[in-house]
């Protein structure tokens, strides 16, 4: 279509008159999806995300301009001493970000997008093995999406410029030349206790004044390292969960090679399973077929855990229950049926009994018990009424009594469903293929599979596609190949890991770029209240102790704030991923917040350490006359 936005309507046009099959997975590339789970991870984890990048982005910026200003605010004030207006002032600061767009704007665009096909090139080999019908990963430049992202950073710029010319412009003169509007504190704000003065000593009160006295700048840099905590963590969760949707995503399977096909007949079947079996490399072959049917089940008999599980209240109500059963060959059968230490006579026969799996998911279940399954029902054996259902899901009046008995697993794995076909539960009879004439369902469609195991899996599915076409069969079919699976598991635990290393380096990057940069022009433009001490007597002893307890300050409040916001955010991400689909389990990020603080307190340490170097080296007379560069 020359629209593809437009499919969906196209389609709604045509369901009346005309059958049609959706390319879901080529509408998933183009995010045109159907699928609400996947839309829901998609949007929800997605939001989450690009919000978090943004913020980290703007605050950055906006710091950015911020300390640039408090930094020339003497030169503002002269300006606006020898005439200039603000106006003049506002439009200065707007040209020069303006300015600094102008080239860092383009930069941006041209390292970044060979950054992002440089990523793609080492994902590609591995994503045409994910990708359905081998659609090759390649970098497709758009143009509009280039331009949304130049106008937000122009006016995310902007606005960082205005703020803080604005707030210069409005400044008196003398305020500004003099920088006496920076501190606005009364003496009783900064009072400290006696027993705190003697637990603390001189050079920690002096640094807990400090931080009563300089509020502003006190928060500017909490917020950062607050931000840049809240980043880190909700990344590592991130790259955390799309690493349990991947590994709970991996496929076990019985055998090699599986042909499946809805609605063949026994006799096709039989003469496509004689001939795929001759294939070159196949040693083992075998088949299964399956049917829906259903049973009325009175709720007194389902257990007080699946009760619960499924939201059943009135206990004599009675529903129509849907169930799979799985015919398999009868020497499989045989040789299940003996080693769960069954009668073997009991269980063939025109009057045999048949087992079957009946369990649920376990919804209050914890991590590490996530794969605990529940009975269904209260007894380990009953009689049922069960019924065919057509392809309609229509009912039929031919029903069928037999007797169960339920154990806790199947001797093969059931032939795959469409996402939209699986249910909350797994009740599923497993029955000899002896039955199929005694149950009259010789003549029957069914879900057939037939499966094999091959020495050389590559070139036997090759054989087996070129004979299954030559048979121009007409109902819809797949062919399994178990090696790709695996190798698609692979490949997608490998890209979520590349791609979430790299989100997490580039968080991590605007996060210590924002630290850095506030915390080191925040000591910067203390030059003049820092030599002041100097000047005095305080030794550098005394000085470095004064700062190293700033730092652990700065450090309990940023974990203060930080790491309950990062749990929650983490939890927002766990609970998008789990709506999409997934599953997941919520896992509390201990790795990754023990590393934010340890990263806190280092490049807190580290910055301010750079920062008095740089001090220390000046003259204490120009630090105190503040002629700042």
């Amino acid at each position: 279509m020359k629209s593809p936005r437009k499919v969906h309507d196209y389609t709604d046009e045509l369901a009346t008159e005309h059958q049609f099959v959706m390319n879901d997975n080529v509408l998933r590339f183009m995010g045109l999806s159907n699928d609400k789970t996947f839309n829901s991870l998609l949007y929800s984890v997605g939001g989450i995300l690009v919000v978090l990048i943004m913020l980290g982005s703007v605050f950055l910026i906006y710091n950015a301009f911020t300390i640039s200003l408090n930094e020339r605010m003497r030169q503002y004030g002269i300006l606006l001493s020898v005439g200039a207006t603000a106006k003049q002032l506002r439009n200065s600061v707007l040209f020069e970000g303006l300015c600094i767009g102008a080239i860092g704007i383009p930069v941006g665009v041209l390292v970044g997008i060979p950054s992002i096909k440089g990523v793609l090139s080492l994902v590609s080999k591995n994503f045409e093995n994910v990708a359905y019908d081998n659609v090759p990963l390649g970098l497709t430049v758009s143009i509009p999406m280039i331009i949304v992202a130049v106008v937000i950073s122009l006016v995310t710029i902007l606005i960082s410029a205005y703020i803080p010319a604005r707030k210069a412009a409005n400044t008196p003169v003398m305020a500004c030349i003099r920088q006496t509007n920076e501190i606005k504190v009364e003496s009783k704000a900064i009072n400290t206790s006696k027993w705190m003065e003697r637990i603390y000593g001189l050079e920690r009160t002096l640094a807990l004044k400090n931080f009563k006295r300089n509020k502003r700048r006190y928060r500017s840099i909490v917020l950062s390292l607050t931000l840049s905590v809240v980043m880190f963590v909700s990344a590592s969760a991130f790259k955390t969960t799309l690493q349990q949707a991947a590994e709970s995503s991996v496929v076990n399977t019985d055998y090699d090679i599986m042909f499946f096909s809805e609605n063949m007949k026994e006799n096709e079947s039989f003469q496509l399973f004689d001939k795929l079996q001759n294939v070159d490399g196949v040693y083992e072959g075998s088949y299964q077929s399956m049917m829906e049917y259903s049973s009325k089940i009175n709720l007194n008999n389902f257990s007080a855990d699946y009760r619960e599980a499924a939201g059943y209240v009135e206990l004599d109500e009675t529903i129509d229950l849907p169930m799979d059963i799985q015919f398999l060959e009868d020497s499989i059968y045989l040789d299940f049926i003996k080693s769960l230490g069954l009668d073997v006579a009991e269980y063939t026969g025109e009057n045999a009994k048949v087992i079957a799996v009946a369990k649920a998911k376990n919804q209050t279940a914890t991590a590490s018990q996530k794969n605990d399954m529940i009975d269904m029902f209260t007894e380990q054996s009953m009689n049922l009424l069960i019924t065919p259902n057509t392809n309609n899901g229509v009912i039929l009046n031919e029903g069928r009594n037999v007797a169960i008995t339920f154990v806790d697993t199947y001797p093969v794995d059931p032939l795959p469903k469409l996402p939209s076909e699986v249910r909350s539960y797994k009740f599923m009879i497993v029955a000899p293929y002896q039955l199929i004439d005694t149950w009259s369902l010789a003549d029957v469609p069914m879900d057939w599979g037939l499966m094999y195991l091959s020495k050389d899996v590559s070139q036997s599915v090759d054989e087996m596609k070129k004979i299954i076409e030559s048979e121009e069969i007409t109902y819809e079919y797949s062919i399994y190949n178990a090696n790709e699976i695996f190798d698609q598991n692979r490949n997608i635990i490998f890209i979520i890991d590349l791609f979430t290393i790299v989100f997490v380096i580039m968080i991590s990057l605007i996060a210590i770029a924002n630290v850095f940069n506030t915390i080191s022009t925040n000591i910067r433009l203390r030059r003049r209240e820092l030599a002041m001490l100097r000047s005095i007597g305080m030794s550098d002893r005394d000085f470095n102790k004064m700062m190293r307890f700033e730092c652990a300050l700065y450090g309990f409040q940023t974990l203060l704030f930080g790491l309950p916001i990062s749990g929650i955010l983490a939890w927002l991400i766990y609970k998008g991923t789990f709506m999409g689909g997934a599953e997941v389990e919520f896992t509390f990020p201990w790795s990754s917040i023990g590393i934010s603080v340890l990263g806190v307190f280092l490049v807190i340490f580290i910055t301010t350490m750079y920062a008095l170097s740089m001090i220390k080296k000046e003259n204490i007379v120009d630090a105190l006359r503040d002629e700042m560069n």
